[in-house]
């Protein structure tokens, strides 16, 4: 079988054709990239905001609520530092190219900001049903 045909469901071989479908995998993916740092970029600058307006309009009546809030936003943005640019770099290269000890730091990161933001999410429902 050449490099150009492939295995299709039946068992049968067919043949691609690699005009075609490159330039709609290229497409497909410069929009995905763009889109994934569009995300990137919103999220952060919206994250750092909420932190600005947070430390400028102190209020004693809601510390909890800030707190609360502020930890959203700190574990949001180490979110989308840890995942957001990353995939988008792979989705260009193909493959994790920094090494093994990165890779393992990268999920630990990745699964300790995610876990921050849903914990934090849950202590905020439960101090909002509470203060009802």
């Amino acid at each position: 079988m050449s490099s150009s045909e492939e295995m299709n469901s039946t068992g049968t071989t067919a043949s691609s054709s690699s005009s075609g479908s490159s330039s709609d995998l290229d497409a497909l993916t410069l929009t995905t990239v763009t889109v994934q740092w569009i995300i990137f970029f919103v999220g952060t600058i919206g994250n750092i905001t909420v932190l600005l307006v947070l430390m400028w309009r102190r209020s004693r009546s809601q510390v909890g609520t800030q707190l609360f809030v502020g930890s959203l936003a700190v574990s949001d943005i180490g979110l989308m530092f840890s995942t957001v640019w990353v995939e988008a770099y792979d989705e260009i290269k193909q493959g994790w190219h920094f090494g093994l000890i990165a890779c393992k730091l990268h999920f630990f990161w990745q699964w300790v900001t995610m876990n921050c933001s849903i914990w934090t999410l849950a202590a905020l429902s439960i101090d909002r049903y509470f203060l009802r």
